[in-house]
């Protein structure tokens, strides 16, 4: 079968935003351009570009894009600050990524769908438990969500902030936006179990999250799509709900940023949810994101969230069993380190 000169296949990546030294970047170390000058070294690059982009191999030696199998087109929400074709790069990687990392977890029977209630329930029916980011990310793996972070992507690329997925039948969730606080994963974390848990995410398909902003924008782009709405909502309730709301509602417009801090250090234990969760209901109801975002700052547990994400993957994924010809493509895309023999 024919395969198209090296040449040709980079200008069919381009048409997908990848340049010449992303597409290295994605490429192993021992990888030579060269290489591809020859027929057996071009089918070698399309291999391997196929498995890092989850293309059909065969359409792109031919300088065709079209995912593998019967994946359905992503679903790209939030996206009047990016354009959902500059997406496409990231899309791909991300699913590419949780394909090899579903390979490689124990089978799993299907996720239950649940509603907010029975999501917060169950993380706090352990001993001293509380709601916020470690929790929920605890809650995710133990139920076969694996939820993968995306810091590595080759320097240029525009990612989206997140993506809820399946592969098959098998769900998981992406993490792309780099933002270190606890808070702010916590809520994104939330609102992508909510489409995977409320039943938005069809077999092989995925919603794309393009820029979930600290804005009102994010709330009024809602407004115009039910299951952003009902993702929110379940996120919300995850969080705290009603009594989150009504604790932040008694603090006023006026509260300085440390008192914000003092306000949701204490309430934070008596709803059993992290303080930093009230910083970002309070910004949400009060459009004082300065301020709040500041007070981020001063609750030593809302910080390392990307850290947090890395370990909590490489806990739960030893990086050798997954698929050979991605171990290190995997590892250097999340940041988890293989682990010592």
């Amino acid at each position: 079968m024919n395969v198209l000169p090296y040449r040709d296949l980079m200008a069919t990546l381009r048409g997908i935003g990848l340049n010449k030294r992303q597409v290295g970047a994605l490429l192993p170390d021992w990888w030579e351009e060269a290489t591809a000058s020859t027929t057996a070294g071009a089918w070698e690059f399309v291999l391997m570009m196929s498995r890092r982009l989850g293309l059909d191999a065969v359409q792109l030696a031919q300088g065709q894009v079209r995912a593998l199998g019967e994946v359905s087109e992503p679903r790209f929400k939030h996206t009047a600050r990016v354009a959902a074709e500059d997406l496409q790069a990231a899309t791909r990687i991300a699913g590419a990524l949780a394909k090899a990392v579903v390979a490689a977890m124990p089978a799993q029977p299907p996720v239950p769908l649940l509603s907010a209630q029975e999501v917060r329930s169950r993380i706090l029916a352990k001993s001293n438990a509380r709601v916020d980011f470690d929790s929920l990310l605890e809650f995710a793996w133990e139920r076969g969500i694996p939820v993968i972070p995306l810091p590595n992507l080759p320097a240029g690329v525009k990612k989206m902030d997140a993506v809820a997925m399946k592969v098959e039948s098998r769900p998981a969730i992406v993490i792309a936006r780099k933002n270190d606080s606890k808070a702010w994963l916590s809520f994104i974390l939330a609102h992508e179990l909510g489409h995977i848990l409320l039943g938005h995410v069809p077999d092989n398909g995925s919603i794309v999250e393009g820029s979930i902003k600290d804005t009102s924008d994010f709330e009024a782009e809602s407004q115009l799509d039910q299951q952003e709405r009902e993702a929110n909502a379940f996120a919300h309730s995850v969080l705290g709900g009603q009594d989150l709301e009504q604790a932040v509602s008694s603090w006023g417009t006026r509260a300085t940023m440390m008192e914000l801090v003092d306000k949701a250090l204490e309430g934070g234990p008596r709803l059993k949810t992290a303080p930093g969760h009230l910083i970002l209901r309070y910004a949400f109801t009060s459009r004082r994101w300065a301020d709040a975002n500041l007070a981020l700052r001063f609750l030593a547990d809302d910080l390392d969230a990307q850290a947090t994400l890395v370990d909590r993957m490489a806990q739960q994924i030893d990086t050798a069993a997954i698929a050979g010809d991605l171990q290190e493509f995997v590892e250097h895309i999340t940041g988890v380190a293989a682990r010592a023999a």
